[in-house]
């Protein structure tokens, strides 16, 4: 997919302050959002999001100026690895949650982490760096068994945790990383109908709750009082808000939606905002989407292009799904809308994420004497 890309914008090193700019707006659309969400409520909402934006565009900053190719040599590769592994391990052990065990709370600072978050960022170095050591044979059987081998044990963790909308995360930057990095699509489609085949199967092994959210994903009318309250509820704010909303802090019916400050943020954006302030929203989402996708064409390496991918893949993941879910399309499944759904582990880890994209803009030119990557 990014074959081409030493033809795409200019190589010249610099810090790409657009893309950090593009994030910075977002996150703090997002305080302000999440602030009429939890409107009347614990102030300390907006305070934990203030301090992570804070925190986030500290490191996002730190990140952009380390030479990415640190985090990709080999020892330290697997160092990261087994420490993603180990923090969902840990988060199997300790960790709390209502339905699912995905948080550790730090005793004495009434702060919950999500270890899961921050394993995306993990799993976007490591993967890359195993895709580079494949790169022209990764259709093979016995690599492409390898690559599914580490997936698999991440995603495996995860599911375990009872958390399936990180899981499908996990997946889905797992198949474009591997696409973009010259994986066959009969591959992908093979896999899309074995799965396909094989659902009933994998359907027993999904929590009484977890079969329920999905099925009332489609139809919330069949638990109309239980597990399809919210998105009953968000639709209805969804209508109220018409074209231009109803204003800011003077929403109706999205303050009644359970957790409208994190999985539901965007009906409290459609209800206030309306339809313009949606299209606003997902014009500047575009924009750091694009952004990213320019930075993965001029990288000066394919594993470059590969970490790109998997932030696109991370960020396209979590809005489609943020969104179907508030639209009654897609199943409940507890996933952020990037930067602005409440959330420190979440607006964190995206913000480590663009600072290493930023790190790949930044160091991408070739040195003298260096191969064109291939």
């Amino acid at each position: 997919m990014f074959k081409y890309r030493k033809n795409f914008g200019k190589n010249k090193t610099s810090t790409d302050y657009t893309t950090a700019i593009i994030a910075i707006v977002l996150s703090v659309f997002g305080i302000f959002m999440v602030a009429s969400a939890t409107r009347g409520s614990d102030t300390s909402y907006i305070t934990k999001q203030s301090f992570a934006v804070f925190l986030g565009i500290c490191f996002m900053f730190i990140l952009s100026f380390i030479n990415y190719e640190i985090f990709l040599n080999f020892k330290i590769s697997i160092l990261l690895f087994c420490s993603s592994i180990f923090f969902l391990i840990l988060t199997l052990v300790i960790g709390i949650g209502s339905g699912n065990q995905s948080w550790i709370n730090l005793t004495g600072l009434s702060i919950n982490v999500q270890p899961s978050e921050f394993v995306k960022v993990l799993f976007i170095l490591t993967f890359a760096k195993h895709l580079d050591s494949t790169k022209g044979s990764i259709n093979k059987p016995l690599n492409l068994l390898l690559l599914l081998l580490h997936a698999g044990v991440i995603i495996g963790l995860v599911m375990l945790q009872g958390d399936l909308g990180s899981a499908l995360v996990f997946m889905f930057i797992a198949i474009i990383m591997c696409y973009t990095q010259g994986l066959s699509i009969f591959y992908i489609i093979g896999g899309s109908a074995l799965i396909a085949l094989t659902s009933p199967y994998w359907w027993n092994f999904l929590k009484p709750y977890q079969q329920q959210r999905i099925l009332v994903g489609f139809n919330p009318e069949i638990d109309p009082l239980g597990y399809g309250y919210q998105q009953i509820l968000s639709k209805n704010a969804i209508m109220q808000g018409g074209f231009f909303g109803s204003g800011y802090m003077e929403s109706t019916v999205s303050p009644t939606i359970p957790y409208n400050h994190t999985d539901m943020i965007f009906s409290v954006i459609s209800e206030e905002l309306g339809l313009f302030g949606v299209i606003v929203m997902m014009t500047v989402l575009a924009l750091l989407v694009a952004r990213v996708t320019k930075t993965a064409f001029i990288a000066r390496k394919d594993i470059g292009s590969a970490i790109c991918a998997g932030v696109l893949a991370m960020l396209i993941a979590q809005t489609i799904e943020n969104i179907g879910m508030c639209l009654g399309i897609l199943p409940i499944i507890g996933i952020t809308l990037p930067f602005i759904s409440y959330g420190g582990s979440s607006v964190l880890s995206l913000f480590l994420a663009i600072g290493i994209v930023m790190s790949i803009y930044r160091y991408r030119s070739k040195y003298f004497f260096e191969r064109e990557p291939s």
